[in-house]
């Protein structure tokens, strides 16, 4: 309970001001918020139970209020992210890597996909983008070109070829080759190429990523051609020497062209395109 006189003083606002707005706000409510006697306010039962629920709504407010100041300034939110598993393992981790210690409310989740799943994933905007291999021409997807790599011949170690400096398309003739699955694009670049040439390879396994293929090749069972920072990300556990008639791949950022770019996806592409530029 209090006065008029003690809510004016703590308002800044005159006794009569205060007794006003008061009256105003319960004929407007249809409401008796207060019981007025002896000169002093005492709040209703009624009039506690409207300012419980009031001081609930504003409450509220204040939380619209912070959570969007938190979104402005990406400390929470989410990113979703698809990528080829060649892509994925050799490009994201770093990216991953800063963007966590810049933001580290941000969750981001990374799935691994076909080049098919890829598109199929972006276009529907089920993730907010994603990285393959180029070309890629579909009404419902953003493409910008993210960076170019020419592939590379992988051996097993102490392979007879190794001692050679660079290895021409004519080096792999009959030998065993751990090539990608049909209808890869990356199939389609080497067997259009080594056909050209007339140049019979041993087709020995296929494989659904270069990851996979090149860990074929450094168990022995075959040479392959595929990126080139797959093979680095690979050690001393097989030998990569440059090929001959270069095969070279360009990969790009998909977005979903329906979609606006949130703050986190910018700046994650920004991120990327930073680390890339120090390989």
């Amino acid at each position: 309970s209090g006065t008029t006189t003690q809510a004016a003083d703590l308002l800044g606002l005159t006794q009569s001001a205060v007794s006003r707005l008061i009256t105003q706000l319960e004929s407007e409510l249809g409401l008796n918020i207060f019981d007025r006697r002896h000169g002093r306010l005492r709040i209703t039962p009624e009039g506690q139970h409207f300012y419980d629920v009031v001081k609930k709504l504003l409450s509220g407010i204040d939380q619209i209020t912070a959570t969007a100041r938190d979104i402005r300034t990406l400390k929470t939110g989410a990113l979703r992210i698809i990528a080829m598993p060649a892509l994925a393992y050799g490009l994201l981790p770093e990216t991953i890597t800063t963007i966590n210690k810049r933001f580290r409310q941000i969750k981001i989740s990374v799935e691994m996909g076909t080049r098919l799943d890829v598109e199929e994933g972006v276009e529907s905007a089920q993730f907010d983008f994603g990285i393959a291999t180029l070309p890629i021409n579909r009404q419902g997807i953003e493409v910008e070109p993210l960076f170019t790599a020419d592939g590379v011949c992988v051996l097993p170690m102490g392979h007879e070829l190794a001692k050679k400096s660079e290895i021409v398309a004519e080096d792999l003739a009959d030998l065993p080759f751990i090539s990608m699955n049909s209808g890869s694009l990356l199939r389609y670049q080497t067997d259009e190429l080594f056909g050209r040439l007339g140049i019979h390879r041993v087709l020995s396994v296929e494989a659904p990523s270069t990851l996979l293929a090149t860990n074929l090749v450094a168990k022995g069972l075959g040479v392959s051609i595929v990126h080139s920072f797959i093979a680095s990300a690979y050690g001393d556990r097989v030998i990569a020497k440059p090929f001959t008639p270069t095969i070279r791949y360009e990969y790009g950022l998909l977005f979903p062209a329906a979609q606006t770019r949130s703050q986190i996806t910018n700046a994650f592409v920004e991120s990327l395109r930073d680390d890339l530029k120090k390989t």
